[in-house]
């Protein structure tokens, strides 16, 4: 499936609080449940909802991955020492799908996330930025989405970097 960049649809974050509702009714009140990603910012891009769920180590990880699992997500391919990603389809993803990306909240990937997302929200000019240079990538990807992916996240490590910085200032 090529990747297709698409201007913010507002109906996202309506996704979003439905899902929160479905999942709060699913797991522990302890996990945290967090809006994350383009669409938290509201800057276009593959308008997918990214939600990053905050648990306190990883015991809770695996378990709060078999309630999903068990509830109509699946087990992603991008899963890392302290995430555990899941997707609301199978196959590739596209517009109006989730992302679950389940962290240790005490953990860099958890904490990267937020800073990110806070710091777009801050800076506006920044989101405008990300959408801009994600429609780009989109184009010199010839809208193939792994090495769309490759251009996109060597982007967002420069910008996480930036964010980290001015976070400490």
């Amino acid at each position: 499936m090529p990747v297709i960049i698409n201007e913010f649809s507002s109906f996202i974050n309506q996704r979003f609080l439905d899902e929160k509702k479905r999942l709060e009714a699913l797991l522990p009140s302890s996990v945290r449940i967090e809006h994350v990603g383009s669409t938290a910012v509201g800057i276009g891009g593959k308008n997918i909802v990214d939600i990053l769920i905050g648990v306190s180590d990883t015991k809770q990880m695996k378990e709060i991955r078999d309630i999903l699992t068990k509830n109509g997500y699946y087990d992603g391919r991008n899963n890392h020492d302290d995430r555990i990603f899941l997707a609301s389809r199978e196959e590739e993803t596209g517009e109006g799908d989730f992302h679950v990306h389940i962290c240790l909240v005490s953990g860099n990937t958890y904490k990267n996330f937020i800073i990110l997302r806070n710091y777009l929200l801050d800076n506006p000019e920044k989101a405008s930025e990300y959408f801009s240079k994600k429609q780009q990538f989109a184009k010199e990807s010839n809208y193939d989405r792994e090495k769309y992916k490759t251009l996109k996240s060597d982007y967002v490590s420069r910008l996480l970097t930036e964010a980290k910085r001015n976070s400490d200032s």
